[in-house]
């Protein structure tokens, strides 16, 4: 499965986030948050339902090399299906035109390609031809095509929300938010519609402390604005390892093994 201490405190039922919810990771670029995508994407595909993994940031390599530390082999499950993944990267902008696509028949190949050409509504029509019920739907992330000067980003997550409620599904995005580009009033408004819109926000960012050797960062876990309880926030200090990630309460760093 996944990060079991994580699972022990989102205490999920299976394991996998309730149907119809939409979950958003923030991080930074000194904390990212790309290790919890692979949480979600192993425990849904050990619970026998669809992942769609739509890769903005990385492309499906990246993936599969960091899956296989944790024990799962992510082409296995492309492969037979459960797993689909769409290229938002290799050809998302005029710089990257003339990349070549893999040869079709090789296993890398990916599921789907979106193009720079495309506007975000041809994008949405690309992810709605892979969706199936009880899939979940993963952005990474959403940042991408911000910088890449992508219009309506925001209308776009609200309709990808509301296809994923029309298959029971789950919508897990990931967007940047650094202090650095805080100033930037479009951005920072994005991030602040987002959170309205997410049912449960985990938000990775460094220890306000600075560096230390057993731990790693700090994830807060937010219920948002749209979540059905009113639950307070907890903080969860982290430490990265090759093949696994520990979540521990705060000043229990010395349990982790």
């Amino acid at each position: 499965m996944g990060y079991a201490t994580l699972d022990s405190t989102l205490a999920f039922p299976n394991n996998v986030p309730p149907n119809n919810s939409s979950i958003l990771v923030i991080d930074t670029l000194k904390s990212e948050g790309n290790f919890l995508i692979h949480h979600f994407v192993i425990n849904h595909l050990k619970a026998n339902k669809p992942v769609i993994l739509v890769g903005l940031s990385q492309i499906f390599n990246h993936y599969f090399l960091i899956a296989r530390k944790l024990g799962v082999n992510l082409q296995t499950y492309k492969q037979t299906g459960k797993l689909l993944f769409i290229d938002g990267l290799t050809h998302l902008n005029e710089y990257t035109n003339d990349t070549p696509y893999p040869p079709s028949k090789t296993p890398t190949a990916p599921s789907g390609t979106l193009e720079y050409k495309d506007d975000l509504k041809l994008f949405y029509k690309t992810i709605q031809n892979f969706v199936s019920q009880d899939a979940l739907l993963i952005i990474d992330d959403l940042s991408v095509l911000l910088y890449n000067g992508f219009k309506g980003v925001e209308h776009f997550v609200s309709k990808l929300k509301t296809m994923m409620e029309g298959v029971n599904g789950t919508l897990l995005s990931v967007v940047h938010a650094d202090e650095e580009g805080s100033e930037d009033v479009e951005q920072d408004n994005f991030i602040k519609n987002v959170i309205y819109g997410s049912d449960l926000i985990l938000q990775v960012q460094p220890l306000h402390s600075g560096l230390a050797r057993d731990v790693h960062g700090q994830l807060d876990i937010i219920h948002g604005p749209q979540a059905a309880l009113n639950i307070n926030p907890q903080s969860l200090h982290y430490k990265i390892l090759d093949n696994n990630v520990h979540f521990f309460a705060k000043g229990l760093q010395q349990n982790v093994l």
